[in-house]
């Protein structure tokens, strides 16, 4: 700093890093403002960027908040080669990467290793992120194992809630979880009774929301009174399961939670039917996700596949034969 002479001021961006122990590592001193922003160009409600050249004119500093379920950035090196063809290999493939930002830094020549630019990638949740990352992490040459080691340290932040009244409703609630998964969908699971838990209840309903739950499949038997109450205190959609019981078969159940008064809206699905609580609940996901909804498509065709093989054997073999081969002889419709 004394070399800048006199009277002179500079700007020096400093980067540091906090490791896991509680460490601060100098990693950099540049004499300019720090670059760019890195992921908060397209993450943050104000960049890295802008809070530096805020700082240096003594303006008040932007939020640092994530507009963003999740995010990440990949530097894009110079290739081994040395030759700008096999740098932009990243860039170019993240082109075709949904919601992908390549920022290239117009340098006119490379060199091995020589930082070329980023690439930020933003999603709505890191189960979403990590195909994209781990093409592109593919492409840089960088070792999949660092972004497995990221993942064991931060977990998925749940975009639908699963929670029913009783442990004994988890065998039927636990379809919805597999639809989840099926759909890559991040989710919680918990247990929150309306009648002897009703502290938790409230607390569950009214913080869903700033937690970043966008939707929640509430599964009850009985005087089933989860489902309705959940959906007396959120603003986020409710998918209702009325869950079978051993009196009424679920008749209690299901008047328990579709008979809301207007202004408390429950989606209330079948009898024991929370596959369709989780698909339900992926549909309204997809609303603002393509790729969610591109999935629910591809799923659409698997049911229309497997309902053409089972018209096709039926008529092939004749209704004795097909009878004869079939698992489950149920009369009562299985919904």
């Amino acid at each position: 700093i004394d070399s800048l002479g006199a009277g002179a001021s500079g700007v020096f961006g400093v980067e540091l890093f906090v490791t896991l122990d509680g460490k601060v590592l100098l990693n950099e001193v540049a004499p300019r403002p720090h670059n760019t922003g890195h992921y908060t160009q397209d993450a943050c409600a104000v960049s890295q960027f802008e809070n530096h050249l805020r700082a240096i004119c003594g303006l008040p500093l932007g939020s640092t908040d994530l507009i963003v379920e999740a995010a990440a950035m990949v530097n894009v090196l110079g290739a081994t080669s040395g030759t700008m063809e096999d740098t932009l290999r990243s860039s170019n493939a993240a082109l075709s990467i949904p919601r992908s930002s390549v920022h290239w830094y117009g340098k006119m020549s490379c060199s091995a290793g020589r930082k070329m630019g980023h690439i930020n990638l933003t999603a709505n949740s890191h189960g979403e992120l990590e195909s994209s990352l781990h093409r592109l992490m593919d492409i840089e040459g960088i070792p999949l194992s660092l972004l497995e080691m990221s993942s064991r340290r931060t977990s998925k932040s749940p975009l639908v809630g699963v929670i029913m009244g009783s442990q004994s409703d988890l065998p039927t609630m636990n379809a919805a979880v597999d639809m989840l998964k099926k759909f890559e969908v991040p989710y919680e699971v918990d247990i929150v009774s309306a009648h002897r838990t009703p502290d938790k209840l409230v607390e569950y309903a009214r913080n869903a929301q700033s937690r970043g739950i966008r939707v929640i499949i509430a599964g009850a038997g009985g005087a089933a009174h989860l489902p309705g109450m959940v959906a007396s205190m959120t603003p986020l959609p409710v998918v209702g399961v009325p869950v079978k019981t051993s009196t009424l078969s679920g008749v209690d159940s299901l008047y328990s939670i579709v008979q809301m008064p207007r202004g408390i809206p429950v989606a209330t699905v079948a009898i024991g039917n929370a596959q369709n609580a989780g698909l339900l609940s992926v549909r309204i996901l997809s609303t603002s996700r393509p790729e969610l909804r591109q999935k629910m498509m591809e799923y659409q065709e698997e049911l229309t596949t497997m309902v053409n093989g089972m018209s096709f054997k039926l008529l092939e073999l004749g209704s004795d034969e097909f009878l004869d081969q079939m698992e489950h002889k149920n009369k009562s419709v299985n919904v």
